[in-house]
């Protein structure tokens, strides 16, 4: 994904796991972030809750039988916001995102601009569950290296 948050518009993105969309059994996603311009606190840097990857997986976004899509709650309990920590960067660093992690970023209220691109790797050695919202259609199976 490319992500562009425009000088004081850019919006807010809410506290999630990846691996809430991109669920396996075992975990193995992890989320690759990439900065194509410095990434602070003013223009709406990543912001992550420490240690927040060992308290396990929050929800799931999953296929609807009934049609659509609808989040499953695995856990009732709160993330501790108190715990999120800045992850200001500068332009060309990459930031390695373990697939539990919660972790946001907030609205640009900054005059520049803050470009990103992302990219969620998987081992080809789990299983991907079949109610996952993302999957490749029969021509396209997902392969295994």
């Amino acid at each position: 994904m490319y992500i562009f948050k425009q000088p004081r518009i850019g919006g807010e993105v809410n506290c999630h796991q990846d691996s809430t969309f991109l669920y396996t059994e075992p975990n193995a996603v992890a989320g690759l972030w990439f900065a194509l311009e410095d990434a602070t606190v003013d223009n709406g840097c990543l912001w992550a809750i420490q240690g927040g990857h060992h308290a396990g997986l929050k929800s799931r976004w999953v296929r609807n039988p009934a049609g659509g899509m609808k989040f499953i709650n695995l856990s009732a309990k709160d993330w501790t916001m108190d715990r999120l920590v800045p992850l200001e960067v500068t332009k060309g660093t990459l930031i390695v995102l373990h697939g539990l992690l919660p972790h946001l970023s907030r609205q640009n209220t900054s005059p520049r601009s803050r470009h990103a691109y992302t990219l969620h790797v998987i081992s080809g050695d789990v299983d991907y569950a079949d109610d996952n919202w993302l999957q490749r259609s029969s021509d396209f199976p997902a392969r295994g290296f």
